[in-house]
Order: structure tokens, then C-alpha cells, then sequence
């Protein structure tokens, strides 16, 4: 019996993990093109001041009976080149895992700083590159994001809002089809807590706003009905 009951939850261990496995992958292509992390330095670090972090989150789905996000992962570099501009790069270790080389590159600039009734507002230009470890197919976005934020605190504790645009410059999409939106806004708001030497944030993201998701068999929650995804994502960064 004590055998027998093993093997069962062997079986339906190996089966989860399997669709868990499928669920990542199709929430890989999901959001490949479509803001796969949270927001690159929504505020430019200090001038001559480095930072490491890891990203861990993605699009919201119901697995298990319970609504968890996507367990995507990326790391990120970056060096402030002044006080308000700040350069960076990311690798997205999970997209690696299924063989796929995905980086973005990118700068942040702050444009206005904080005042009683205006928060500050930063820009920031990323470049995400995909290359297919499989095939050696190599695709190309440009982003452009914009973030108002708000520090609070003794500690400069900030919460934002904003909208990463990203832009789509295929004429075909998967399967040959044609490419109908090339505009692709995904609006997020978050909140970043620091220590003196950490930050820790998350942020919750609307992604593929408008793009039907009934062709995916992913169990996606969303705002509207099989329109996109909504993403959950959290972050810890080590400044130094």
C-alpha cells in the first residue's frame, strides 16, 4: 500500500512539474516582447555607485487552485554615469533555461525632480535581443519606458507609476501571420523599500493589454476577458 501510494504521488509530482514546465515556457513567449520584468532603475542610482540584482516574477496564473505569479527570473547590472542617468543590463536566466540567450541593455534618465505637488519623472531606453540557442533566430525590441515617482521617508523609500512601451518591428508574427499591433503599452505600478545598502521592491503590471490569449491554454488572470495578463513581480538589489 505504502508503495503504491508512493508511486501515485511520484506520478502526479512528475505530471505537475511537466505543466509547470509548459506553463513558464508559454509565459516565456507571452511575454517576450511585452515588459518580461519589472521596471529597469526607476530612479537613477548616485553618480559612481554599482548595483546587482535579481527579478523574480511574471504573468499571474491559476495553477493548483491557487493564482500565483509566473516564476520568471532575470538578474540586472548597473552604474550610475551621473546623478540622473544610470546605465544597466539584464540577463533573464529562465527564458536561458529553455535556450533562449535573452539580455536587454538600456539607460535611465530622470528629467524632473520632486517637488510639493509633482513627482519626479524618469525615461528609460532599453533594447531587449533574443537569440534562439535552437535555431540561432535572433529578435529585436526597442522600449521605451516612463515612471512618475515619489520618495517618502528618511530613507527615500519611492512608490511609481507608469507605462513600459514596447515596440514590435516584425511585418509576421508567429506562424506567418501578419503583425496587427505594433504599439504594445504595459502599464505597472510599484513601490521600492531601501536599506543602506538594499532595495527591495515589487510591482504589479498589466501585460499584452488588448492581445487575445485564448489560443494559449494558460490559465492566465486577467483584467478583461482573455485579453493579456496581469504580472506580479519582485525584486532585491544590492547597491555598492
Amino acid at each position: 500500500m505504502i508503495k503504491v501510494l508512493f508511486s501515485f504521488r511520484l506520478i502526479i509530482f512528475i505530471i505537475m512539474k511537466n505543466y509547470l514546465s509548459l506553463i513558464i515556457s508559454a509565459s516565456v513567449m507571452l511575454v517576450t516582447g511585452n515588459s518580461c520584468s519589472s521596471s529597469r532603475f526607476v530612479e537613477p542610482l548616485a553618480k559612481k555607485q554599482h548595483a546587482i540584482g535579481v527579478n523574480l516574477g511574471g504573468p499571474l496564473i491559476n495553477f493548483g487552485g491557487a493564482t500565483i505569479p509566473t516564476p520568471l527570473s532575470s538578474i540586472v547590472y548597473g552604474y550610475g554615469l551621473d546623478s540622473n542617468l544610470t546605465a544597466f543590463g539584464g540577463l533573464h536566466t529562465t527564458s536561458l533555461i529553455f535556450n533562449n540567450f535573452h539580455t536587454d541593455i538600456g539607460l535611465t534618465y530622470k528629467f524632473i525632480n520632486q517637488t510639493k505637488y509633482t513627482p519626479s519623472l524618469s525615461g528609460s531606453l532599453n533594447n531587449t535581443l533574443v537569440t534562439s540557442l535552437r535555431t540561432g533566430t535572433t529578435r529585436y525590441w526597442p522600449q521605451v519606458d516612463l515612471n512618475g515617482y515619489w520618495n517618502f521617508s528618511k530613507r527615500n523609500h519611492f512608490w511609481y507609476v507608469g507605462v513600459s512601451n514596447w515596440f514590435e518591428l516584425r511585418n509576421q508574427r508567429a506562424n506567418d501571420e501578419v503583425q496587427i499591433k505594433r504599439w504594445l503599452p504595459n502599464p505597472q505600478a510599484g513601490v521600492t523599500f531601501k536599506t543602506k545598502t538594499f532595495q527591495f521592491n515589487i510591482e504589479y503590471k498589466l501585460l499584452a493589454v488588448g492581445i487575445n490569449s485564448n489560443d494559449v491554454f494558460v490559465p492566465y488572470q486577467s483584467l478583461s476577458n482573455n485579453k493579456g495578463a496581469m504580472g506580479l513581480y519582485f525584486g532585491v538589489t544590492k547597491t555598492f
